[in-house]
């Protein structure tokens, strides 16, 4: 997922291969510098919204009221309230509830890439009342990006279920001229354009920094990253035609699309989009290692019993049938996905081996 994080612009930096450069003169070198672009990763501050459902009055919420017969569960959600999780997160939280406890909230630990909330969920009790709504990313990806991490995917969590799936899209903006409308013909108008060898990320460190460095080798192109803080950002320099490409989530641009301000070339996913229908996939354009799917997933703790597990795997994979919730994944440009506990895990397993050497081979140097 591209990191849905909102935080206060910042001055931009471009990083190559993990390490800062100058990117000399012309128009994208100037506007490398915008103030909305910034390469790595900050964390931003512990900001907490709680959202009731079905519930007149609230415990204490202390962690020691969790421990008690639990009245009140927890979807504890990375990102801030608005985004495509949270929105999710709410939905999801009306239809399980009564299923742990009587009344079920969502819970905002904003920050750190959703670090903050993970390392939350991590100690807390293995009772079924808290659980974490996070991307898969921070469970296969931010192993290799991040120095250390507090958490451990198969030590410290049970993935419980993979509620969607989602593909990224390669976006381009005005500076690209009109008659550029495939992913061969933009090729060929980096080449013959160098200073444009630019695509623009939502984060250092994310899928979709590494997915426009996958496609670049592929292509045989030489490209910058200009990583922004969130897809917002970057979306609105490709628009104002700052940047040429942006490589992003489909929900980063899937407006602008409509818009006509912005044309989607190709989708990082397995099979098209319903939301873009029209795109092609990377692998149908002949990139067949071309495939970055992120998701978003349900988690408990290590050692909650297995019949909660299940419980709550078998209440969402329900959930998931419901027209709302439904329309509400699409509408995002996701996909649903349904994968129950040992699906996901291994699905976890097998992707975080994966991008070890994808990481490795682009240089990037890991962050604190």
């Amino acid at each position: 997922m591209s990191s849905p994080t909102s935080a206060r612009t910042g001055r931009a930096k471009i990083r190559q291969s993990g390490h800062p450069v100058s990117t000399g003169s012309g128009r994208i070198a100037r506007r490398a510098k915008s103030d909305n672009a910034v390469v790595g990763h900050r964390r931003s501050g512990g900001v907490r919204r709680r959202h009731v459902i079905g519930a007149t009055t609230l415990l204490p919420l202390s962690r020691g009221a969790w421990a008690q017969a639990t009245q009140v569960a927890r979807i504890v959600v990375g990102f801030a309230p608005g985004g495509a999780a949270d929105a999710l997160a709410r939905i999801l939280s009306d239809k399980l509830r009564g299923v742990t406890a009587p009344s079920m909230i969502v819970e905002n630990r904003v920050g750190a890439g959703a670090r903050i909330a993970i390392d939350f969920v991590r100690t807390a009790p293995a009772d079924g009342s808290v659980m974490a709504f996070v991307p898969d990313a921070t469970m296969f990806l931010y192993p290799h990006v991040y120095k250390s991490l507090n958490y451990d995917v198969a030590r410290d969590f049970t993935p419980t279920t993979r509620v969607i799936s989602m593909s990224l899209a390669m976006f381009v903006g005005p500076l690209v001229p009109a008659d550029v409308k495939t992913v061969p013909e933009f090729i060929a108008w980096v080449r013959a354009n160098p200073k444009y060898a630019v695509y623009g990320t939502p984060a250092a460190g994310a899928t979709p920094h590494f997915t426009g460095a996958i496609f670049a080798k592929a292509a045989g192109l030489d490209m910058t990253p200009a990583h922004y803080k969130g897809g917002a950002p970057g979306i609105q320099d490709l628009v104002a035609g700052q940047i040429p490409v942006f490589f992003g989530s489909i929900a980063d641009g899937a407006a602008m699309v409509e818009a006509k301000k912005v044309r989607a070339l190709a989708l990082s996913g397995s099979q098209r989009s319903q939301l873009l229908p029209d795109v092609p996939t990377f692998q149908e354009l002949g990139y067949k290692d071309l495939v970055v799917e992120d998701g978003l997933g349900l988690y408990l703790p290590a050692k909650t019993p297995t019949e909660i597990v299940d419980k709550v795997n078998a209440a969402t994979l329900e959930a998931l049938k419901a027209k709302d919730l439904q329309d509400a994944i699409r509408n995002y440009g996701f996909d649903v996905s349904g994968e129950g506990p040992r699906e996901f895990a291994a699905r976890l397993d097998r992707e975080r081996k994966r991008w070890a050497s994808i990481v490795k081979a682009t240089g990037f140097e890991a962050m604190e």
